[in-house]
């Protein structure tokens, strides 16, 4: 019986299996830490941050188109488990019919009768053999969990532009701070060299000067103010509402972040199979490994067992009688001989589909172990940058300090100190960008180590 099926594709292409085994290991000057904690921006203790995540999980449309997909999915799996249980149906036809007067049905022919059939049992079950259908519930389970996993890739997304939006958002509330700070400075110094010049101590440059540093300074409060302005309005786009609502101002210092900036002494690739699109990659190549097998299974014979009993009467009236009582069992047997080639393509389709998901999941994982290397790089490049952004905040602090006293004492006009001062606040304005960078990074590197996902598959 097996032989008389139509034949299997002789030559397939190979299914390789997945070689990637790479180890990243930690970078000097990155302490050791745990694995993220699944809420992991609640590391920056911020209560407004952590609201705005909240709402984002619960309004953002992405994540509920995502979620309509999970459901979706389980639906799925319940059809293919229904493929492995017998189904039961009832039936019932009323059928009013006249005979040919020269037809085959004897005493019937010349008459118009009412025909009536009732099988309150007709059980049909379809005998996996093959495994065919056990595979394509494999491959719904499979396709199940890996929409789960997309659905938390994009919660993991969304809350990590969330926070890396909210961190602009800070570092610029502050940048805008010391810019009109800045800009008071240098209004007092353009005052200072207007005395000066009435008193012949300066010329009109110094003057022309002062003018040039507070408009550039007035341009840059007006790129900050549409700046906030923008990054307020992407927040509420984040959390599913309207340009008009209301973020608070943060409250997140630099040594909440400190602790939160480490990884394990190495980081093994098994470990990247934490991370969400990892995992959906995975079972996406699980999943069509099943539609293979199923693929494979179509090419030998389908068989079906079938139970019916019921009454059946061309006499409507005697319907019921116990001689109209009918009943049939047995197997029904297809053998799939000449097809046009179709299971052939089909199987090819399935298997260049299993191909293409192996290489999908190892591009994943190259993806995931570049963007880790990235963010441990722009993590020791900003800490020397912190380093050096601090040294030189300590010497104009320390200058400033100089010329203010020699101003207090007389030594020297107040341009000098003034001028010093403004040293002071380009500085901050430096350390508060490079800050701002710091948090991002932190965000973006939680976000790289799969944001604490621990997966689970829930049939629903």
């Amino acid at each position: 019986m097996v032989g008389g099926c139509a034949r299997l594709p002789e030559q397939l292409p190979n299914n390789p299996k997945d070689q990637v085994d790479l180890d990243i290991p930690r970078p000097t000057g990155i302490a050791a830490a745990p694995w993220p904690a699944q809420e992991w921006w609640r590391s920056a203790n911020d209560p407004e941050l952590n609201r705005l995540v909240q709402i984002a999980f619960a309004r953002n449309p992405d994540l509920r188109a995502a979620a309509a997909k999970v459901l979706l999915a389980q639906a799925d799996v319940g059809a293919a488990r229904s493929r492995l249980l017998p189904h039961f149906d009832a039936d019932f036809a009323l059928t009013q019919q006249y005979f040919s007067a020269q037809g085959l049905h004897l005493s019937a022919n010349g008459t118009s009768n009412t025909f009536g059939a009732l099988n309150p049992i007709d059980i049909h079950y379809h005998v996996d053999l093959w495994g065919q259908d056990r595979d394509l519930v494999r491959a719904a389970r499979g396709r199940l969990a890996m929409n789960q996993a997309e659905a938390a890739q994009a919660r993991l997304l969304v809350s990590t532009a969330v926070v890396v939006q909210y961190f602009a958002l800070e570092g610029d509330r502050r940048l805008l701070q010391q810019t009109e700070h800045l800009h008071t400075l240098q209004e007092q110094a353009k005052a200072v060299a207007e005395g000066g010049f009435q008193q012949g101590l300066f010329n009109a440059s110094q003057i022309h000067a002062e003018d040039l540093a507070l408009a550039e300074s007035a341009q840059r409060i007006a790129k900050l103010q549409a700046a906030i302005a923008a990054e307020k309005h992407a927040l509420a786009a984040l959390c599913g509402e309207g340009p008009s609502m209301t973020i608070g101002s943060a409250t997140i210092t630099k040594q909440a972040l400190s602790p939160a900036l480490g990884l394990p002494k190495n980081l093994p690739l098994r470990l990247l199979a934490r991370r969400p699109d990892i995992v959906a990659a995975r079972w996406a190549v699980q999943a069509a490994a099943a539609e293979v097998g199923a693929a494979r299974a179509a090419f030998y014979p389908n068989i079906n067992l079938r139970l019916l009993a019921g009454w059946n009467s061309i006499h409507l009236g005697d319907l019921f009688n116990p001689g109209n009582f009918a009943h049939a069992v047995g197997p029904v047997i297809t053998l799939p001989i000449f097809e046009g080639g179709a299971l052939r393509a089909h199987l090819r389709a399935q298997n260049a589909v299993f191909l293409a998901a192996q290489d999908r999941y190892r591009s994943t994982l190259l993806a995931a172990l570049r963007q880790i290397a990235d963010r441990l790089s722009t993590a020791q490049k900003l800490a020397r940058q912190e380093r050096a952004q601090r040294h030189a905040a300590a010497a104009a602090q320390a200058q400033w300090e100089l010329r203010q006293q020699a101003w207090r004492q007389g030594l020297s006009d107040a341009l000098p100190s003034i001028a010093a001062e403004i040293t002071c606040v380009q500085v901050r304005q430096r350390q508060t960008a490079i800050t701002t960078a710091r948090w991002q990074n932190w965000a973006l590197l939680e976000s790289a180590l799969g944001g604490g996902y621990r997966h689970t598959i829930k049939d629903g």
